[in-house]
């Protein structure tokens, strides 16, 4: 699965899944990844493992999805550098920890507007450069919580996943014919500071619901987005891949 030359734009690259995914599409062939995330430092951290171990240039650039403004800079920086996007990865999302009753509206609002307005944002910045090229991947990192509702954090997660998909099918239908393919992945339980935060009996219940009888690895979610941005999905588009361990089975 070789992206030799491509560009992708990465965004929540700084840790987690976003840092796995670009350590892979680099390794894969990727000549520019571009890290985006509101944490600065961690996304210069990923560009220096990637530059260190693999002939990939890395881009880190401070982003907040959620501000049109930044996206277009984050965009604007990319093309500034490598010319070209082939590849945009939606994977920048929060899942705070909120029971029900605890709920407001502002927690509600932030949480749609970074997962979900977020990868919205980034689609209508890059869309024009993949179109105008006839050719692009876009990959939205969903989850399991689209299809079961939330189960931990907040209420708004297991919503602003679920609108992830419909987003992502409107960009496979809109875009196909100009060669951009749009494709997501519905994670399960995930190894991640994000899951790590949950607690460790949270990650006990998350291991013991898969088949598998654990959590999923960030390098293992990765490999699935390497597949779907590869030539070998090249008949692929408006899917959504179940990467979680036999924890839902649809």
């Amino acid at each position: 699965m070789d992206i030799a030359g491509r560009i992708a734009i990465v965004t929540g690259g700084a840790s987690g899944i976003g840092r796995a995914v670009c350590e892979v599409l680099a390794e894969a062939g990727a000549r520019g990844v571009v890290i985006a995330d509101v944490d600065a430092q961690g996304a210069a951290e990923t560009r220096a493992r990637i530059e260190a171990d693999t002939a990939a240039e890395g881009l880190a650039v401070a982003t907040d999805v959620s501000d049109e403004d930044q996206v277009a800079a984050l965009v604007a920086a990319t093309i500034e550098r490598f010319g070209r996007i082939d590849i945009l990865v939606n994977n920048a999302g929060i899942c705070p920890m909120v029971p029900w009753d605890q709920t407001d509206l502002a927690s509600w609002n932030r949480i749609i507007e970074v997962n979900l307005t977020g990868a919205y944002l980034c689609c209508r910045a890059v869309l024009p450069h993949m179109r105008a090229q006839r050719s692009g991947r876009v990959v939205f990192i969903s989850s399991a919580g689209a299809f079961m509702g939330s189960v931990t954090g907040h209420v708004a997660y297991g919503a602003s996943k679920a609108g992830m998909l419909a987003l992502m099918k409107v960009v496979a239908k809109e875009f196909a014919a100009e060669g951009v393919l749009a494709n997501a992945i519905a994670p399960g339980s995930i190894d991640t500071p994000i899951t790590a935060s949950f607690g460790p009996e949270n990650k006990r219940k998350y291991a013991e619901a898969a088949t598998l009888k654990r959590q999923g690895t960030t390098r293992e979610l990765a490999d699935a987005v390497l597949y779907l941005v590869s030539d070998r999905s090249t008949y692929l588009n408006g899917a959504t891949l179940h990467v979680n361990g036999g924890s839902l089975l649809v």
